[in-house]
């Protein structure tokens, strides 16, 4: 009797698989980033020993709106080249924050269903919650969509000097629709106004 193991299922081109790829650099980044929020958290409550969780999570979304809006101010004033910057380093901020609010309400964002939730919130605080895991041709729709809704501020980053006040806001105003959208999740906190 003769064993037939069968052939493994192809893994994208030549072997590499851009998914499992990701999924394994987005839950380094995320270990990475649970350090850096346990870290920050510590010298704060050394501070500030009787810090409840939401002030917590607030000065969270504080301190990354900041290093986000002067990230913006810098990439903004190269230009048209500091867009692809700003945007890979806005991302980086992006899950950072996420991952801090989810640190401090003691949410474990491990596995999948960890990075269900991470990319949930990113999603929803963008409007594209359910669309982040569809087919390429509706995300294609779905970034022509905010292409056309977003078209100034990526209009205003291409003129140097002029644009770096304007990305700085925008990356100000995007992270706190987002912190908010964590603590929503995290927090169950709505913020009335």
């Amino acid at each position: 009797m003769r064993r037939v193991n069968p052939e493994p299922e192809p893994r994208g081109i030549f072997g590499f698989d851009p998914r499992a790829a990701a999924k394994l650099r987005l839950a380094e980044l995320v270990k990475a980033e649970r350090r850096r929020a346990q870290l920050h958290m510590s010298v704060v409550r050394r501070s500030e020993p009787t810090i409840s969780k939401d002030r917590l999570a607030n000065l969270m979304i504080d301190r990354w709106k900041k290093l986000a809006s002067i990230e913006g101010g810098m990439t903004g004033a190269i230009g048209f080249v500091g867009v692809p910057i700003n945007l890979l380093l806005l991302t980086y901020c992006q899950i950072a924050l996420i991952v801090s609010i989810a640190e401090v309400y003691d949410v474990s964002l491990e596995g999948d269903a960890g990075e269900d939730a991470l990319l949930g919130v990113l999603g929803r605080a963008h409007g594209v919650e359910d669309l982040l895991r569809s087919t390429p041709r509706v995300l294609a729709a779905v970034a022509k969509a905010l292409a056309l809704k977003h078209g100034f501020s990526t209009l205003g980053r291409l003129v140097p000097l002029v644009a770096s006040p304007i990305a700085a806001k925008l990356n100000e105003r995007d992270m706190e629709r987002l912190g908010q959208e964590a603590l929503r999740r995290f927090g169950n906190i709505v913020r009335i106004e």
